[in-house]
């Protein structure tokens, strides 16, 4: 999905170690380089995908299994693992401390000429929002680049038109570009520059782990004539959106989950499925879970037309 000079190395967020390749998948070419040093030997090696606990690398030599291994990469100190499994055309590295995957994404980029600076493509894990018509979807990503996403989806077509809403991003328009089995790939409208993807990626790679979300019984919405709902909806904070989970309503309040927390008095805009939404300010939130209060009530029709859709669902 991506156009221009692009590394065709994949660096990953996630923390899964490398698998052997499928058999029936095409060699790469176009790999960043890299140097494999084990006891007295060394050889070049192309790096297919690297994440923070390991590597699978491309390698014409047959390497033992749990065999301490250094890999050094242009511009960084080397890096410390064991071998996994090797093939004599590929290896799979364990890293023994966790790698810094965008701080070498960082370096390519400050290497790079201005004109070839691009983001190769980047395996994530994360949530967004797929909206198609009046109907929103919470996906799962698998991998994102400045051209597009690909989501673990069913029910897309190809062509088909959509909006997506990322956490902490604008919405960005969209097409099914293409679909295999479970996957499906969505290209940008317009691409992302790589001064906002960057950015971003960094701030989801840093962020806390989100606590579990309570039960309903310690819910923050506690009138018993509230709505309990389990619905993709959104939230906007000044000019960034993030999706949410709807799980309590009324005429006056909401209680969502969603992975930025809102400090009390932070002023909302949310998004309801059906029915709009509207400004709305925060009075608490915990473990994950934010209640806000609308300036304006709901109105009721508004609140049958949402309890109709639900059991309808």
């Amino acid at each position: 999905m991506d156009s221009g000079h692009t590394s065709a190395t994949i660096f990953s967020l996630t923390h899964d170690l490398p698998a052997p390749r499928s058999p029936i998948a095409a060699p790469g070419g176009g790999l960043d380089a890299g140097r494999l040093a084990w006891g007295h030997e060394t050889a070049d090696c192309g790096i297919h995908w690297i994440g923070q606990a390991g590597a699978r690398l491309r390698i014409a030599q047959e390497i033992s299994e749990k065999t301490p291994v250094h890999l050094h990469l242009d511009g960084a100190a080397p890096l410390i693992g064991r071998t996994l499994w090797s093939d004599g055309s590929e290896a799979g590295l364990a890293f023994d401390a966790p790698v810094d995957v965008l701080g070498m994404v960082a370096r390519n980029l400050a290497r790079a000429t201005a004109e070839r600076r691009r983001l190769p493509r980047i395996e994530l894990r994360h949530t967004v929002g797929v909206h198609r018509g009046g109907d929103v979807e919470h996906l799962r990503t698998r991998d994102i680049s400045q051209g597009g996403v690909g989501v673990e989806a069913r029910g897309l077509a190809v062509d088909e038109a959509v909006q997506l809403t990322f956490d902490g991003l604008r919405p960005l328009e969209g097409a099914v570009r293409w679909i295999a089995g479970d996957t499906a790939g969505i290209v940008f409208a317009a691409e992302l520059g790589w001064q906002t993807l960057f950015p971003w990626l960094r701030g989801i790679q840093q962020a806390p782990a989100r606590q579990a979300g309570g039960s309903e019984l310690d819910g923050l919405l506690q009138d018993k004539l509230a709505l309990r709902l389990d619905l993709p909806g959104r939230v906007r904070e000044g000019v960034r959106w993030w999706n949410c989970r709807i799980h309590a309503l009324t005429a006056q309040q909401v209680e969502f989950e969603a992975r930025q927390g809102f400090d009390p008095g932070t002023p909302l805009w949310v998004a309801l499925p059906e029915i709009g939404g509207g400004p709305a300010r925060v009075v608490r939130a915990r473990h994950g879970r934010t209640l806000a209060e609308f300036r304006m009530p709901l109105r009721d029709s508004d609140l049958r037309l949402l309890t109709a859709s639900r059991r309808g669902a």
